[in-house]
Formats: structure tokens, C-alpha cells, sequence
């Protein structure tokens, strides 16, 4: 690093070199201009320092060989600037010195600046970092107490499956004891029925006598009636009040052997008269033939059951269908087995 021989600063640039003793000096200091200075730098002159030019022996001429009037004045320069650059070297020391105890202190308050901040910065994160803590521990005993009630909450749902599962098991048994007392019940609602029949389709009349049409149709079907075969006989309401068929005549006799033989003489009865088969005509109750029909009276669940098996048997191509003591029996043609509908599960098994 080369410093000015007359500011003693660093000489990084814009200056002269002395051909004989190598000193650099800034061009400010040799009071020439920057545009000066390069010309001197591109003329490639030798440039010698005012110290080294007063070095140079006297010639014995009396007369001294010219100088360059830019050398001499750059030499002058030089000489007159001696002076004051010591001042400023005397100066520049002084400042020097006083920066680098300005710089000394500054390092030490940024020092102490820096030392309180990380101080506060210190305290800071350990409060932080405290109250972190302290959320963490909160957490770890919330989670604690979760997991104790998640645990309590295992074992209760595992209590309650097993108790569902028992309660399943008992619905499921109920289910069963309750499906055969249901069976039982319809069984014996049926069986209560067995000295009733129902004359459907008959008109009504005002002041009908329906004895008279129950031993009317006795006559016909050639299974004479007495008043004393017969306990009850009425007209029950309609099950669908919108229906515009007339309200059906029940019977109900004495003993069942009654009942049963008067359905089986309806039956040859219309075997025997395919084309005359029983209808308001035959009794004399009407010029008009409308047919009557003769049927067990059944409960209203099994009127459905014998319903849904007529539209089924007709799907699937049963020519029969019948009912025989309360129960629906069907049969695909006479070659065939006849089939107890027993429910509708029963009914939807049918192929």
C-alpha cells in the first residue's frame, strides 16, 4: 500500500511517481488538475520530486539548463505546498487519532448497546420460553385428562355393546316367542271362525229378511237350513266404505258341520251348473244375474294373504286357488301338489 510523500494518505490513484526516489504524490497535492496529470501520465515524462531536483549537482556552466515550464511549475508547487502539508500531516494525525477515539468509542457503546439488547432479548425468550413451558404442561394434563376420559369413555361404549348385543339377543328371542303367539292368536281369531260363512255380492233391499236369503240359498244349492242351524246372520259394515259393493251377509251356525256342508253343496252346486253357477237370479232375488259368492269367513289378515295369493298364483300361472278350514292353498294344474300359503314369506317363495 503506497502513501502520499506529502499528506502521507493512501495513494490508491490520480497521482505521480518520482523517477528517482519512487515518493507518490496525489495530483491535489501537487496543485495540478486531473486533466494536468494525465497528460503528464500519457506524455510519459520523467517527473523528478522538488527534493531530488535541489540533489542534482550544479553544472560548472554558469548557466543552469532549462526546466519545462509544467516540471517547474509542478516543482514549485511542490515546494510552496512543503509548508503547509506538515501542517496538514500535524492536522490529519490529530484527526486520525481522534477518529480512531471516536471509533473506540463508538465500538464500546455499540458494545454495551448490543450486550443490553441481547440481555432484554435473553430475558424475553426465557419468559417466552417460561409461559411455553407452562402451555405445554397445561396441555400434557388436558391431554392426560382426555385420554383418562377417552379410556372411561372405551370402557363405557365396550359396556353398552355388550349390553346392546344382550338386548339384541333377547329382541331376537322376544321377536320369536312373539311370531308364534301372533301365529297362535290368528290361529285361534280363525278358529273362532269356523261356523261362519259370508254371502258376497247379494244387493240390498230395504226391508230384506237376510234368514230368508240363507235358507233360500240352502234350498238352492239342496242343503236345507233350519231356523235353529242358524246362531247370527247380518250384514257387516264394508271394510273399504268407498267400495260400491253391497255389505256383505255374515252366518254364523250352530256347529261347524253346518257350515262346512253348506260351502261344500255351493261348491258342486256350481261344479254342476258351469253355465249357471249361484247368482242373485237363482235365489230370486233379482231378474238381473249378478254372481254370489259363498266363502269362509276369514280374519282380515288372511282376506290379504288370500288376495296377494291371487294376484301372485295369476303371475306365475296357478289355475288354482282355494281356501279349505282358514288356510289359502294354491296349485299350478291338477298333476301338481297343492301348496299351504302359510304368510307372505311363504307366498314369495312360489316359482
Amino acid at each position: 500500500m503506497s502513501i502520499c510523500a506529502a499528506c502521507n494518505n493512501v495513494v490508491e490513484k490520480d497521482y505521480l511517481e518520482c523517477q528517482r526516489c519512487s515518493d507518490r504524490y496525489h495530483f491535489l497535492c501537487l496543485d495540478i488538475s486531473l486533466d494536468e496529470g494525465n497528460k503528464l501520465l500519457v506524455a510519459n515524462n520523467k517527473w523528478i520530486c522538488l527534493s531530488c531536483s535541489n540533489k542534482q549537482p550544479k553544472s560548472s556552466d554558469p548557466v543552469r539548463p532549462s526546466t519545462p515550464t509544467g516540471l517547474a511549475d509542478i516543482t514549485f508547487n511542490v515546494t510552496r505546498r512543503k509548508v503547509q502539508n506538515k501542517l496538514e500531516i500535524v492536522q490529519a494525525s490529530t484527526a486520525r487519532m481522534s477518529d480512531s477515539v471516536s471509533r473506540s468509542d463508538i465500538r464500546e457503546e455499540m458494545r454495551s448497546v448490543m450486550n443490553e439488547f441481547m440481555s432484554e432479548m435473553r430475558n424475553t425468550l426465557n419468559l417466552e420460553l417460561r409461559e411455553l413451558r407452562d402451555q405445554i404442561s397445561g396441555f400434557k394434563d388436558s391431554l392426560g385428562f382426555l385420554s383418562a376420559q377417552f379410556d372411561n369413555l372405551n370402557s363405557d361404549v365396550a359396556a353398552h355393546n355388550s349390553t346392546i348385543k344382550l338386548l339384541k339377543n333377547e329382541n331376537e328371542q322376544l321377536r320369536s316367542e312373539v311370531a308364534v303367539w301372533s301365529n297362535r292368536v290368528r290361529q285361534m281369531d280363525q278358529l273362532s271362525r269356523s261356523t261362519n260363512i259370508e254371502l258376497q255380492c247379494v244387493p240390498e233391499h230395504k226391508a230384506e229378511n237376510v234368514l230368508c236369503i240363507v235358507k233360500q240359498l240352502g234350498q238352492v244349492v239342496k242343503f236345507p237350513i233350519s231356523d235353529g242351524d242358524i246362531a247370527y246372520c247380518s250384514r257387516v259394515a264394508k271394510s273399504d266404505p268407498k267400495s260400491s259393493r253391497p255389505r256383505t251377509i255374515l252366518v254364523k251356525f250352530s256347529i261347524p258341520r253346518i257350515r262346512d256342508s253348506l260351502l261344500a253343496a255351493t261348491i258342486q252346486y256350481n261344479k254342476d251348473n258351469p253355465n249357471k253357477k249361484l247368482n242373485t237370479s237363482t235365489l230370486g232375488l233379482d231378474d238381473k244375474k249378478i254372481a254370489i259368492f259363498v266363502t269362509e269367513n276369514l280374519t282380515m289378515e288372511n282376506k290379504n294373504l288370500h288376495a296377494a295369493t291371487r294376484l301372485r298364483a295369476k303371475e306365475l300361472n296357478y289355475k288354482f286357488v282355494w281356501v279349505r278350514g282358514g288356510r289359502v292353498y294354491v296349485r299350478k294344474s291338477i298333476e301338481t301338489e297343492k301348496v299351504f300359503i302359510r304368510n307372505m314369506d311363504s307366498l314369495n317363495k312360489l316359482t
